[in-house]
């Protein structure tokens, strides 16, 4: 390998001339971005380094490093006689509400208003000025979209709410 010498000149030489070709005709390339399924999280993500308790609801119940658990809880009221197809139809209504195109300030009103006639007919002799009053507040915020004349009432949420109204007037025992 004696004879063999690397022309360090001959190479920074071709170097420069092919920088300064390059820098005549800059090569172009054009980049696109492809939408492959590579998105940002949709939320925050929190990491707890904890035990972290979370409870929603009334009668919630919590057991915490008690060995073995065993917790039951009966809460139930009776409904007063004649009032139970009442309080079957409420509790359907509570349980629908969702799917009917209320603001949200409406399904509160619908929500509290039911709430207080299913309060009123567990009572032994339930009020019958109460849970007219409900039921007609409750009617009265169904009845645009059984009308179909609110701007998000379909065919279904319209007939639903018209099927709802009519059952609370055959439900009413007086």
């Amino acid at each position: 390998m004696s004879g063999f010498k690397i022309n360090r000149r001959g190479i920074q030489q071709m170097s420069r001339e092919i920088q300064r070709e390059f820098a005549k005709n800059p090569v172009r390339v054009p980049i696109e971005m492809e939408a492959g399924g590579v998105y940002p999280p949709a939320a925050n993500i929190t990491n707890y380094n904890g035990p972290i308790v979370t409870v929603h609801g009334s009668h919630a119940q919590l057991a915490w490093n008690n060995g073995t658990v065993h917790q039951g809880q009966a809460h139930s009221d009776q409904i007063a006689p004649g009032y139970e197809e009442l309080a079957a139809t409420l509790a359907e209504l509570l349980a629908t509400l969702p799917r009917f195109p209320l603001a949200d300030d409406e399904t509160t009103e619908v929500r509290e208003h039911t709430e207080t006639i299913l309060a009123e007919v567990v009572n032994e002799e339930p009020d019958p000025g109460i849970v007219k009053r409900g039921l007609t507040m409750i009617k009265g915020l169904l009845s645009p979209i059984a009308a179909g004349v609110t701007a998000a009432a379909t065919d279904e949420s319209a007939q639903a709410a018209r099927e709802v109204i009519q059952r609370l007037g055959e439900a009413v025992p007086f």
